[in-house]
């Protein structure tokens, strides 16, 4: 039987590939975090943020960026949470469900924000603090999130605010410093200082003038030697 498809390969054309760069960062502060130019602080205040007797809202960990944080939010249960952990728990939504896990801040100014409205980026700077929940994953038993939050907070507290009706999670409030996290973004380290910075047009002009500094310097030669950090309290 002859062979219904005829011939042998072919060769296939071969198209240029762009070279890809990383440009320096000359995204929105308040959307998401610079992760790929940028190491946050990282304060690793852990605590419970509400319970009941088979459920804890806990915060793991805060990442703080030169303009924003990050708070790693996971929800532990003693009986399944979620088929998918990728949906997660915080949802936003046009119409809040009020059953339902709900998240919000409240700065020292009176401020605030929470998953109760539709976190939509814009193109321009907002006038009030965003904050956005992602998923990040977990487990069926510990589902974790990521709890954008721009701007930093000034000194004096920050509260952080849960609630989830439908497992007995009543309105609780946990005050964080403040200051202690605006203090902490200085520690931010910029990874490639001096990057080229894309323009409109699409051709890259080198950034001018002197550079923010950043500890540590992540932009060092590799191998250079550092004077050691004294531990805590010495």
């Amino acid at each position: 039987m002859s062979s219904f498809f005829t011939g042998g390969p072919r060769e296939r054309p071969l198209f240029p590939v762009p070279e890809q760069e990383l440009y320096a960062f000359n995204g929105r502060h308040w959307t998401d975090p610079p992760r790929e130019h940028i190491v946050p602080a990282v304060l690793p205040w852990a605590q419970p943020l509400g319970r009941s007797e088979r459920t804890v809202v806990a915060l793991r960990v805060i990442e703080v960026w030169p303009q924003a944080v990050t708070l790693r939010v996971t929800v532990y249960s003693r009986d399944s949470l979620v088929d998918d952990p990728a949906e997660g728990l915080i949802d936003h939504r046009r119409k809040p469900d009020y059953n339902g896990l709900l998240i919000g801040v409240l700065y020292a100014d009176g401020s605030r924000a929470s998953s109760e409205t539709i976190s939509v980026p814009s193109a321009s700077e907002p006038d009030a603090p965003v904050l956005r929940a992602t998923p990040v994953g977990g487990t069926r038993f510990a589902v974790e999130h990521e709890v954008f939050l721009w701007p930093l907070p000034s000194a004096g507290p920050l509260k952080l605010v849960v609630q989830w009706t439908d497992r007995e999670i009543p309105e609780t409030r946990t005050t964080l410093d403040g200051g202690a996290i605006r203090a902490a973004a200085k520690d931010a380290a910029e990874i490639w200082p001096g990057l080229g910075k894309r323009q409109v047009n699409g051709l890259p002009v080198r950034r001018v003038g002197k550079q923010v500094a950043l500890t540590p310097d992540w932009g060092a030669a590799v191998g250079q030697a550092e004077e050691p950090r004294p531990a805590p309290g010495e």
